[in-house]
């Protein structure tokens, strides 16, 4: 199967949308930005890799919708509302093939009309197995949500539960049997658009957890000078991770990764307002500690957890 036959026969998609004049099928896209006056653009891009980011054997469908769920937190993480992607696929040999392209594609757009983002361009090579995909969106002009503006006093929350995605992947590299539940939070995490949406007037500052709760808050503490504290027995650690790993799920949550939660601070006086949206969104939203002035020796420091020396997250080069 050539290359153009990959991309016509699996990519290729006509959209009856204003914003699209020119998709999938030239050497660029031509979007109508017009409509968006009073807007600006959010871009941002995430490379996942065989071996490094999911197992080798994992299924296309999956590999596909852990892509284009990440790259999406993404859009979540600034408040924006995702509206196009590319796509650089990079196949081995034994992957150019009529099923697995049906199966990758297939994931792909599920997951792509689920938040009605369209594909607008890309490439594929041969090569070991990768998967790039740049998401654009938009936010209202200077709405964005930013790592940089945290504040003396603000309260720190997270939505959800952390640690089940390192769980997951602790139980594949091992060929341990792996819950459904577990296997969904790794390879489709919610992307949560919604919960960004509604922070842009409320939080003042906001990361997705991606690289794990210490090292993305510690991005937020950085940016914006400031140290932060958190408190152990508030952290939302995955309950059936617990169980699994009583001994592990602390290390899990705090530096495991691939959550893709929103960690965010807000203002002590509009504790209310998040109460509001966690009723509307059905979101659980913690307050986990607070920000405090900043301090020269440790950007976080976590009450009741008494190793202090070891906290980090994901790195790819370390």
């Amino acid at each position: 199967m050539s290359e153009f036959e990959i991309i016509k026969n699996h990519f290729s998609r006509d959209y009856d949308r204003s914003d699209i004049n020119v998709g999938v099928g030239d050497d660029g896209a031509i979007l109508n930005i017009d409509q968006m006056i009073g807007s600006q653009l959010v871009v941002s891009t995430d490379t996942i890799v065989e071996q490094t980011h999911f197992p080798e054997g994992t299924i296309a469908g999956n590999i596909a919708k852990r892509a284009m769920c990440i790259n999406l937190s993404d859009m979540a993480g600034m408040g924006a509302l995702p509206l196009w992607f590319t796509l650089s696929l990079t196949l081995p040999g034994d992957k150019a093939n009529e099923a697995w392209l049906s199966e990758f594609s297939s994931g792909l757009f599920e997951i792509a009309s689920e938040y009605n983002c369209a594909l607008i361009g890309g490439d594929t090579t041969k090569g070991p197995l990768s998967v790039t995909i740049c998401m654009f969106g938009n936010i209202p002009s200077d709405a964005g949500l930013k790592r940089s503006s945290a504040s003396v006093g603000d309260i720190i929350y997270l939505s959800g539960s952390i640690g089940a995605s390192r769980a997951a992947l602790e139980l594949l590299s091992k060929n341990g049997n792996v819950s459904e539940r577990l296997l969904k939070l790794f390879y489709e995490p919610t992307p949560m658009i919604d919960l960004g949406i509604k922070l842009r007037d409320i939080a003042t500052s906001c990361i997705d957890v991606s690289d794990g709760l210490v090292a993305d808050l510690g991005h937020i503490c950085r940016a914006s000078r400031v140290s932060a504290i958190m408190h152990l027995a508030s952290l939302p650690f995955d309950e059936e991770v617990k169980l699994l790993f009583p001994d592990k799920y602390t290390e899990f949550g705090l530096s495991g990764g691939d959550d893709y939660q929103l960690c965010f601070t807000v203002p002590k006086h509009l504790k209310g307002s998040i109460e509001s949206i966690s009723t509307q969104t059905g979101i659980t939203l913690t307050a986990i500690g607070e920000i405090v002035e900043f301090d020269h020796t440790q950007s976080i420091t976590i009450n009741g957890l008494e190793d202090q020396l070891n906290l980090k997250g994901y790195d790819h080069f370390e």
